[in-house]
């Protein structure tokens, strides 16, 4: 670890990642049973340390560090699941009980892939702050904290993405 804050030594990493990601990947499939999930967060899990390498300090092992890291994704992962679940369970509770069962599922799914496409349309900042606050629950001032913003910039952002959400016709 110490080559790769001092040197950006590719090679460090590379010895790093061919000797933890199949620890790291195991864990992650064993929590998610989902192959595919599992290697995109310990893909990203990497990512991240090379791009933070110079900012990070370890306390204990690297692996230990390593097994932090992967289960605050997990963490972050099963809030992303449980705000797709709310949202859906919002959109099936709004829709009418009179229609058939059927309807109401591709009615519901629709909606719910038009809002994350909407979502996603925002411009990065406003997008990142809009999901700050509505999936992982964060505060405004958490989320200024965060971000090093202003809570006022936060709270417009916030306001400005549900505006523009509205505009396209999704009641949230």
């Amino acid at each position: 670890m110490n080559l790769l804050k001092d040197g950006d030594d590719r090679n460090a990493f590379n010895e790093l990642y061919v000797r933890y990601w199949k620890v790291i990947y195991d864990i992650g499939f064993k929590k998610l049973h989902n192959a595919s999930l599992a290697e995109d967060l310990v893909h990203d899990l990497f990512v991240d340390i090379w791009n933070k390498r110079q900012e990070i300090t370890i306390h204990s092992t690297f692996i230990g560090y390593l097994h932090t890291m992967l289960i605050n994704r997990l963490i972050d992962q099963n809030r992303k699941e449980a705000f797709r679940l709310r949202v859906q369970q919002d959109i099936l509770e709004r829709t009418s009980a009179n229609e058939n069962q059927f309807f109401d599922a591709v009615a519901s799914d629709d909606i719910e892939k038009q809002l994350m496409a909407e979502v996603e349309n925002l411009p990065a900042g406003m997008r990142k702050i809009f999901l700050l606050s509505r999936q992982e629950h964060l505060s405004t001032v958490e989320i200024a904290q965060k971000l090093s913003l202003s809570p006022q910039t936060v709270k417009n952002q916030i306001s400005n993405a549900i505006r523009r959400l509205r505009l396209k016709e999704l009641h949230l």
